[in-house]
C-alpha cells in the first residue's frame, strides 16, 4: 500500500496580493488560498468595502463616485489593521493606479507581501461578466487598461487556464520555496 501524501508546510503568516481585474478570479482564488495554506488567512477583498452600499439607493454619478472612494479609502486603512494582526491576510484587490497602489503598499509596510498579478484573457472576463448579474457589462474591459500598467509581480497566474486550486497551489509552492 503507497503511503499517504505528506501535507504541505503550513505556509508564513504572509500577505498574498492579488492583483487584477473584475471577473478575473480572485475572490475564488483568494478563497482556494484560504482552503489550502495550512494557516488560517484573512481575506480581505475592496469589493466587500465597495458593496456595503445600496447602490440602487445612491443618486447620479457624482454621489457614485464619492460613495466608491469612501469604500477605496476604507478598505486601505482597515488592510492597515489587518496588516498589523497575527493572521496571514489574502488581498483580493484591484489596483487601479498609483494612488491605490501607494495606499495599498503603505498600508501592508512591515509585513512580508507576495504580490500577485491574476490574468484573464478579455473574452473569458466579457463572458464571466455576462454570467454574473452583479457585474456591470464592460467593468472588465475598462479596468484592464490600468490594474496591470506599471506592476512588477511576483508570480503571474492565468485564471482561464488552471483552476483556482490550481492556482492556488502554485502561489503556495512559490511562496514555500521563497521561505
Amino acid at each position: 500500500m503507497p503511503a499517504a501524501p505528506r501535507p504541505s508546510p503550513p505556509l508564513p503568516a504572509d500577505v498574498i496580493l492579488l492583483n487584477g481585474t473584475s471577473s478575473a478570479g480572485k475572490s475564488s482564488l483568494a478563497r482556494a488560498l484560504q482552503r489550502r495554506a495550512g494557516i488560517p488567512l484573512l481575506h480581505a477583498s475592496l469589493d466587500t468595502f465597495t458593496d456595503m452600499f445600496l447602490w440602487d439607493a445612491v443618486t447620479g454619478p457624482a454621489e457614485r463616485a464619492r460613495c466608491h472612494a469612501a469604500g477605496v479609502d476604507h478598505f486601505h486603512r482597515a488592510l492597515a489593521m489587518f496588516a498589523a494582526g497575527p493572521f496571514g491576510i489574502v488581498v483580493d484587490h484591484l489596483i487601479l493606479g498609483p494612488e491605490w497602489n501607494t495606499a495599498t503598499w503603505a498600508a501592508l509596510v512591515g509585513r512580508r507581501v507576495h504580490f500577485i498579478g491574476v490574468r484573464c484573457p478579455l473574452p473569458i472576463l466579457l463572458a464571466r461578466e455576462r454570467a454574473r448579474p452583479d457585474r456591470q457589462a464592460g467593468l472588465a474591459e475598462r479596468q484592464l487598461a490600468h490594474v496591470h500598467r506599471n506592476q512588477t509581480y511576483d508570480l503571474e497566474v492565468d485564471t482561464s487556464v488552471a483552476t483556482p486550486e490550481e492556482c492556488a497551489d502554485r502561489i503556495l509552492a512559490f511562496i514555500r520555496q521563497r521561505a
